[in-house]
């Protein structure tokens, strides 16, 4: 089951979906006609006031409402997401596809709506880039809207594609760490949706800008030779070091303890530097001995060797792995500079 995907309700052109809860569209769709067709017209977010039962009698409370996720075609139960002023006006999913076919002009690449229907997202592919021949690297641009008041909209870019909530916070875990972040805007805002069309609009006009720093920032990985094993292993440690025990520290009675977390950490970092440095020795796929290369190393350990409790296709999206990813990334930025 795709983590979190509400309804079956998410869209993905060509690209099979790993959590098989639709199947690809083959013809680029508009946002809107996604919203209209695979998803039936979607649904409606509605501001309802809220009352309190006193004395037998309902009484309205003032300038307090509901905000509530309504019904849709294949889910009549409503649900309330949250709780807002009379002054919140909430994004509908038509407004939003219909801003983003108007501002980006692009199909849509992935879409869907998560969490019960609290949070909407689509994605569109910006412009594609060689590190170096035979490795391409694509970026996407990806709306995120939270229904409630507290998540809001965001604009961001990242080398994943979202397809379910473990995608999404990978590539929002890249955004974070990559200067992917763009816009986001949180509370009232009367001007949201004008906003939002505004930034999409900018960020596909800087498209090829953005691409450009990416592939400037792993192509000078690639040109930066690894000329020993420990010069690799020196770059894995800092990605990964060692905790210091400092179980001393801590009452007695609680020392066997905190020891015992310390071993259980340093085995795990000790199993990412060694997996990484496998890959990297020998075992990767297509591996060079330069900085992509460990890069490479490291998000193949990631994706595909990393022992997990969880299924394998479920582990390789956790945001957790996009995390300790994101640790060697970090690490070859100073390295590489």
């Amino acid at each position: 089951m795709g983590h979190e995907v509400y309804q079956k309700m998410v869209y993905s052109f060509e690209k099979p979906m790993w959590h098989v809860l639709a199947k690809p569209s083959l013809v680029p769709t508009s946002a809107r006609g996604i919203l209209d067709g695979q998803f039936k017209g979607g649904y409606p977010i509605e501001t309802r006031p809220v009352y309190v039962e006193l004395n037998g009698q309902l009484h309205e409370k003032q300038k307090e409402f509901a905000l509530v996720r309504g019904a849709w075609v294949d889910d009549p139960q409503e649900i309330v997401i949250d709780y807002c002023s009379e002054r919140y006006k909430p994004l509908q999913p038509g407004e939003i596809a219909d801003s983003f076919d108007a501002n980006v002009g692009q199909p849509a690449e992935t879409m869907g709506f998560l969490r019960e229907g609290r949070e909407m997202f689509i994605s569109w592919v910006m412009p594609t880039f060689e590190v170096r021949p035979g490795d391409e690297v694509k970026l996407y641009g990806i709306i995120k809207n939270g229904f409630d008041t507290f998540k809001g909209a965001s604009l961001f870019n990242a080398i994943y594609r979202p397809i379910c909530a473990n995608t999404m916070a990978m590539a929002e875990g890249w955004a974070e760490n990559n200067g992917g972040k763009i816009w986001n805007s949180k509370g009232v805002n009367h001007n949201l949706l004008r906003d939002l069309g505004y930034w999409m609009e900018h960020v596909q006009s800087r498209a090829l800008t953005e691409a450009e720093l990416l592939k400037q920032f792993f192509g000078h990985l690639a040109k930066t030779p690894i000329k020993s094993d420990a010069q690799a292993w020196e770059i894995l440690y800092q990605a990964y070091p060692d905790t210091v025990s400092i179980s001393s520290l801590y009452p007695r009675q609680l020392r066997d303890a905190k020891e015992k977390k310390t071993v259980s950490e340093n085995v795990s970092q000790a199993e990412m530097r060694d997996g990484i440095f496998a890959m990297f020795s020998g075992q990767g796929t297509g591996i060079t001995a330069d900085g992509w290369g460990l890069f490479n190393s490291g998000t193949e350990f990631l994706n595909h060797y990393k022992p997990s409790k969880r299924p394998t296709a479920s582990s390789m999206m956790w945001g957790g792995r996009n995390d300790d990813a994101m640790k060697l990334v970090k690490v070859l930025s100073t390295w590489a500079a």
